[in-house]
């Protein structure tokens, strides 16, 4: 409904700053592949070479981030910012409505998806079978690319009825930059299909990117447990896990400091009423979880929008947390200044909340108005 449109761009929020002059805290840039004039400026040029160098290195996971940055001239001199690609909102299309379908849709929604399934039987889109489905459409595979808007936002699974549906599938989504894309089948099936892409002229490179068979190796036989490989594997793509038993340990360290989350509709539904919010000059502040540690029930990108009358829109978690970040956000919207808070809850209060123990969460919370430096313009960093 708002003329604001930042698909496909990164909105860098600076959200603290070590030995440098000025009011930089809550200052903001947006970087796009493609674009001109401008949209924000942070004034600092290492600063910015920086970061659109850190957004180069991440276009592949293109995930939410807090990173800190140092002036190679001046090590006194840091910042540390905020990287919120903002991406398409991110969709799992199935492709066959069978039987590891319908608890691949309800694990898809779990995981913060736009779920669409598709199959051309009727009967195997009904709403009675995937009433958890955002979209159901029934169409002929070959007419795929008339009813799908395909991207970097896009993860498609392929289990159709018969390997000759999987192939054709296969052969009109390969060409787009998904997000994920897996087919299923047997290793001879799959062997089969890989020859037949390479006669038909497929680069090599271009196959080898399909996960095919997919899924991860846990034994699963039943079609939850398939259902559950398959979404294992696209966790493991998008975290960049290893995939090996937490209980034997891992070969790539992961700092738990730094877990974000796939962001829901409301969280990115909550960054455009605030960019709204600062057009129409409505009062009203934005949370974000930046970092998080212990038991907390969302992790960092997590949003919530609270208005000056006390209206709140999306969610960092309910319970004493989040009424505690809706009151320092009622005082940043009246004191027009950005604000990094803490919140640590000792095991009695978070089983409160429903959670096992206690655990921290650092909120950035800041004036919407802030976001009228970046409504015009673009910037580019290709």
């Amino acid at each position: 409904m708002h003329i604001f449109n930042f698909l496909e761009s990164t909105i860098v929020t600076v959200i603290a700053a070590e030995n440098l002059p000025g009011k930089l805290i809550g200052q903001k840039k947006v970087f796009t592949p493609k674009g001109t004039g401008k949209q924000g400026d942070l004034q600092i040029p290492w600063l910015e070479e920086q970061i659109a160098e850190k957004i180069r290195q991440n276009q592949n996971h293109l995930t939410f981030a807090v990173t800190n940055l140092t002036n190679p001239v001046r090590p006194e001199q840091s910042v540390t910012v905020m990287v919120d690609p903002y991406q398409a909102l991110q969709e799992l299309i199935i492709l066959g409505g069978g039987h590891i379908a319908v608890p691949l849709v309800k694990i898809g929604r779990l995981l913060g998806y736009r779920v669409t399934v598709i199959d051309d039987r009727p009967e195997f889109v009904s709403t009675e079978r995937f009433g958890d489905a955002d979209r159901t459409i029934c169409c002929d595979f070959d007419d795929l690319e008339k009813v799908l808007v395909l991207g970097p936002g896009s993860s498609v699974i392929i289990v159709t009825r018969g390997h000759k549906h999987d192939l054709d599938c296969l052969r009109k989504v390969i060409k787009y930059p998904l997000a994920y894309l897996g087919m299923i089948g047997s290793r001879r099936k799959v062997e089969l299909a890989r020859q037949k892409l390479i006669e038909e002229n497929f680069a090599e490179e271009v196959i080898n990117r399909v996960h095919m068979p997919l899924g991860l190796d846990i034994g699963a036989q039943t079609p939850a447990e398939i259902a559950v490989s398959i979404a294992a594997e696209m966790i493991k793509e998008r975290r960049g896990g290893s995939a090996q038993s937490l209980k034997t340990g891992c070969s790539k360290a992961t700092d738990k400091n730094t877990a974000c989350e796939l962001p829901t509709a409301t969280d990115r539904q909550a960054l455009q009423e605030a960019i709204a919010a600062a057009h129409e000059n409505t009062p009203a502040a934005l949370a974000t979880i930046i970092k998080t540690s212990g038991s907390t029930p969302r992790k960092a990108g997590a949003r919530m929008l609270v208005y000056g009358d006390g209206r709140t829109l999306g969610t960092i978690g309910g319970g004493l947390g989040e009424s505690e970040v809706s009151r320092t956000a009622l005082e940043v919207i009246d004191k027009t200044t950005p604000r990094l808070h803490k919140i640590s809850m000792n095991a009695d209060l978070a089983a409160k909340d429903g959670m096992v123990c206690g655990g921290m969460m650092e909120v950035f919370i800041e004036p919407a108005n802030t976001y009228n430096q970046i409504i015009n313009g673009g910037e580019t960093y290709a």
